[in-house]
């Protein structure tokens, strides 16, 4: 599994995504095991199950490290790029609610700039930045910068007049600035994806385990495949919550959606 594999995959609706990360795993195992009973038979695979069965646990073992340290790594990446947009939306609504502070009869003009600025900004991060978010692509020209640059301009610009404007100036800044620093956090989410070293060891390991399941003998064949199968879901399953967590912006159907910009462009 390559990187654009992995991101492909996780790009997929929901119902294909189970359809390829758990169909696959469990044609991988009733294949491999109807090739195996077709060339061993149970006596064969039964006299075989203790050897089998301690090469089993021993890939089972790294299976299960390799598992965690990928869902463990893929929901680093979702909560981090969660907390980047709380941080980029949060300062901004706080922007917003900072313009009523400019409420002199002369500054009527500083605070529909200020708005304005707000709006474009959120309107250009939707329109710009999430349609490649979603694709995976990176961010290049058209997209939010120009809005970024006239936001800050417009709030540095903006000369504070009474003692309140002048107490919030500070706060102005520190909040232009968190914008500035989570804007540049979601816009380089694809620097902080898993390695595609760990995707191709979990791919191999998972392998591994959907095949080595076969060499251990069992009371009947419907057993045997019946437990194949329950295996292959468990692995198919870790691969699927695995890829969403690792993509969060990729896909019709993210687990992150611009939203919290789309209410922004309503601020008048």
């Amino acid at each position: 599994m390559d990187f654009l594999m992995a991101q492909d995959i996780a790009a997929m609706p929901i119902v294909f995504g189970v359809i390829v990360t758990i169909g696959v795993p469990v044609l991988i195992a009733m294949s491999v095991g109807a090739v195996m009973f077709a060339v061993f038979t149970p006596q064969e695979l039964a006299a075989s199950s203790g050897i089998g069965s301690v090469k089993f646990s021993f890939v089972v073992e790294v299976y299960a490290v390799v598992a965690a340290l990928t869902l463990v790594g893929a929901w680093d990446i979702y909560t981090t790029s969660r907390d980047t947009l709380q941080k980029e939306s949060g300062a901004l609504y706080m922007l917003a609610h900072a313009v009523d502070t400019y409420n002199g009869a002369e500054q009527t003009g500083a605070r529909q700039a200020m708005r304005g600025a707000i709006r474009d900004y959120a309107e250009a991060v939707v329109a710009y930045d999430w349609p490649r978010l979603r694709q995976g692509a990176g961010i290049g020209s058209g997209s939010s910068d120009a809005a970024f640059t006239r936001l800050s301009r417009v709030f540095f610009d903006t000369e504070p007049v009474t003692q309140a404007q002048q107490a919030l100036a500070q706060n102005t800044v520190q909040w232009v600035a968190q914008v500035a620093e989570a804007r540049i956090d979601r816009l380089s989410v694809g620097t902080r994806t898993i390695s595609l070293l760990i995707w191709m060891l979990i791919l191999s390991v998972s392998v591994s385990v959907l095949v080595f399941q076969w060499f251990i003998g069992s009371g009947g064949l419907g057993v045997h495949y019946g437990m194949g199968a329950v295996i292959a879901i468990i692995v198919g399953l870790v691969l699927l919550v695995s890829l969403k967590l690792a993509f969060p912006f990729v896909g019709d159907d993210p687990l992150l959606s611009p939203r919290p910009f789309i209410m922004l462009m309503d601020i008048r």
